[in-house]
């Protein structure tokens, strides 16, 4: 009897270890790649200065974003807020209305944009590939400033490669 109710115990022990194990190395729930199925729609074909819509990111590590511009001007940056609340992106920041800037990266040549930069747009027609590493970030948008003129569309795509 002691030895059928080691071998129970024996079994049981390897059955939890092999279902936690499994549960560990295969991709599934937050362990694996997430990605937002559908690209969210930040600012939409917009021809005058415009704080977008605010994307909740929370449970993503990257952004990817897709700036489609027709003959069009202006000062285009992005924002982020690690506040548990989305902040008013259109107010100043301040310590009721917490965020800032938030630097970039161009696809296409891999270099780095200051956010307090941004992208200046010179009667622009084109589509840029950019990415917003932000491993903590609660909400995020894209605010167009300046002198505006042409069409400026911008979309997110978040996702984790955990």
């Amino acid at each position: 009897m002691k030895k059928i109710l080691t071998s129970v115990v024996v079994v049981a022990l390897l059955a939890t270890g092999a279902y936690f194990l499994w549960g560990i190395i295969t991709p599934q729930g937050s362990l694996g790649y997430r990605e937002n199925t559908k690209e969210i729609s930040i600012l939409a074909g917009v021809t005058t200065t415009a704080t977008g819509v605010t994307a909740n990111v929370a449970y993503y590590q990257h952004i990817g974003v897709t700036v489609a511009t027709n003959v069009a001007s202006g000062t285009l940056k992005f924002a982020c807020s690690l506040a548990d609340d989305a902040p008013t992106f259109s107010d100043t920041a301040s310590a009721t209305n917490t965020w800032d800037y938030v630097d970039f990266t161009n696809f296409q040549n891999n270099t780095s944009v200051d956010g307090d930069t941004g992208i200046t747009l010179a009667n622009t027609t084109g589509v840029e590939q950019l990415y917003i590493t932000g491993n903590n970030f609660r909400s995020c948008t894209a605010l167009l400033s300046g002198t505006v003129t042409g069409t400026t569309t911008v979309k997110f795509r978040p996702s984790d490669n955990q």
